[in-house]
């Protein structure tokens, strides 16, 4: 049966952000300074699991060969239309109907 491993997640307090995630063996071999360094700044949380992303999203640079302009003052975005006033109609709710009870039961 395989060895259940612990890890150790290490969150920034600053940012919130994690920073890395490692190996509770890695934590063991750390000096007691580099442990006490370590928990004044990060926040240590143990986890079971450890997961890595497997989409990596890259953004793509490309030069702009024209000037672009945006218009602000498009008449066609800002045509009003008129504001209809709806009235709601009444509901009805429907009285619970009572049970009738047998005499003799």
């Amino acid at each position: 049966m395989a060895e259940k491993k612990t890890f150790i997640q290490i969150v920034d307090i600053a940012s919130g952000k994690i920073e890395r995630v490692v190996s509770m063996t890695e934590i063991d071999a750390m000096s007691a300074e580099e442990k006490l360094a370590l928990s004044r700044t990060k926040n240590l949380f143990i986890v079971t699991h450890k997961l890595e992303p497997i989409v990596k999203v890259e953004m793509k640079k490309t030069v702009i060969a024209h000037e672009m302009i945006f218009s602000v003052n498009n008449e066609a975005e800002q045509k009003e239309e008129p504001i209809v006033e709806i009235t709601p109609e009444p509901v009805h709710i429907p009285k619970a109907k009572k049970s009738k009870k047998t005499k003799g039961e």
